[in-house]
């Protein structure tokens, strides 16, 4: 069990996972979103004023975040908010939290070099 959120969301009695999952995904939208948005500008704006290798890496690692998230994280969301507590899709929302927290763990140094 690699990330805290998931393992969290197992804990949740059954009857009550639907209006804390409801709860969860309104605030962290409202937290993760502004954020994701504010590195895609950022690195877009990094690619055009110096494009090298480094920034376009770290840019991929942006695009591909949001990839794995609009692919992958939102539908198992509402797949939880439409079927309730499932443990099968909370085990691959572990999975896919853990690549998209590699990617942006890549990202760090890569600005740093920058």
């Amino acid at each position: 069990q690699t990330c805290a959120l998931p393992i969290s969301l197992r804990h949740i009695d059954q009857e009550e996972f639907p209006t804390y999952h409801s709860w969860y995904t309104l605030r962290i939208t409202w937290i993760v979103g502004p954020l994701m948005v504010l590195q895609v500008i950022g690195h877009a704006y990094l690619v055009v004023q110096q494009p090298d290798l480094l920034n376009g890496l770290a840019a991929f690692l942006v695009l591909l975040t949001w990839a794995i998230t609009g692919v992958k994280a939102v539908p198992l969301h509402a797949r939880l908010s439409r079927d309730g507590q499932d443990q099968v899709v909370l085990t691959r929302l572990l999975r896919v939290n853990l690549n998209r927290t590699v990617c942006w763990v890549l990202i760090v140094p890569l600005w740093l070099w920058m």
